[in-house]
């Protein structure tokens, strides 16, 4: 009796889950939620990624910035919404090294919160002023780096990807290098290209200004293939280092009970507009590639990104104040 009753529950409980799963998109509007202010990378990502889910699912779907607390705000919102899909989180790296950074974060976003679609990569280009160097390659700048003393580098911010990023640099070649952080990319590119600091892990969009004028030469991207932006820059892998992807990256994630059914749409439409050709100009034109995946290509790299950065985080002690 108890087995029928059991079985009863679940056929009726996966039933409820078809019914909704056939009604939704339409019954209010999809929010995507940027725990960003708007105007940055994340949110221009995001806006574009609104309009064309609006075409594709002929459903209404709005942005919703909820920006402060290092992204805490608008995470906390989403793990604490109802697990109906239309509540949605645009996630970035800041997501996976959140555990490692803070130790008291008010979600558990492994366990509140299951993957949707990726939907793009911020490549992070090795970046040196022309001003301290004389490097043409990568490799020449790491050679003459190990044997000069005193060398430093610039970073937007302690516990960015970017510094982040720069830490693993260090740790792969093994040079020494001492940490100067700013207030975002504006003044430590400025400081970059003035000769105050040697060398920066930094996003494309940032730094090309001053790569035109010659005063920053970028070295390499740390990526799995070269930027479309940037073809003549070689990746890591091929200047001899480990073949890795630092990139900042950008992807949805929805309430952990949100049905399986809605997970499969969202994903299989978000992974449609990526391969529109304007969708991806779009992004070129922000330094961003897309980075369609399925669901399960999200948790895989979600679990060697967190080991990843949790390694650096802890050998290089990085806090946040």
């Amino acid at each position: 009796m108890n087995l029928i009753r059991n079985g009863a529950a679940v056929f009726g409980m996966l039933l409820a889950q078809l019914v909704f799963a056939q009604s939704y998109p339409n019954a209010r509007p999809i929010s995507l939620v940027v725990p960003f202010p708007v105007g940055g990378g994340t949110d221009i990502v995001a806006r574009m990624v609104a309009d064309k889910m609006r075409e594709a699912l002929k459903a209404n779907v709005v942005v919703d910035n909820k920006p402060g607390a290092s992204a805490q705000i608008g995470t906390k919102y989403v793990t604490d919404a109802a697990p109906d899909g239309y509540t949605l989180l645009i996630g970035t790296s800041s997501l996976i090294n959140g555990p490692a950074l803070f130790p008291n974060l008010p979600y558990d976003a492994a366990r509140q919160l299951r993957p949707v679609a990726s939907l793009a990569d911020l490549p992070i280009f090795l970046s040196v002023s022309t001003q301290k160097s004389s490097a043409k390659t990568l490799r020449e700048f790491v050679d003459v780096a190990k044997k000069t003393p005193g060398l430093n580098y610039g970073s937007a911010g302690p516990g960015t990807s970017l510094h982040m990023s720069a830490e693993w640099f260090k740790a792969a070649t093994g040079i020494e290098a001492a940490h100067i952080s700013f207030k975002g990319s504006g003044p430590e590119v400025v400081a970059l290209a003035g000769g105050q600091v040697d060398f920066a892990m930094e996003n494309l969009g940032a730094v090309q200004p001053m790569v035109q004028t010659g005063r920053v030469r970028l070295l390499g991207v740390a990526s799995h293939a070269r930027h479309p932006n940037a073809p003549d820059v070689p990746t890591f892998k091929e200047a001899g280092l480990p073949d890795v992807n630092l990139s900042t990256w950008i992807f949805l994630m929805a309430p952990a009970a949100t049905p399986d059914a809605v997970v499969t749409l969202l994903n299989r439409t978000i992974n449609d507009i990526l391969k529109q050709p304007d969708a991806k100009d779009k992004l070129l034109a922000q330094g961003f590639v897309e980075a369609a995946s399925t669901v399960d290509e999200m948790a895989l790299r979600m679990k060697a990104e967190a080991a990843l950065w949790g390694t650096v985080i802890k050998n290089a002690n990085i806090t946040v104040q």
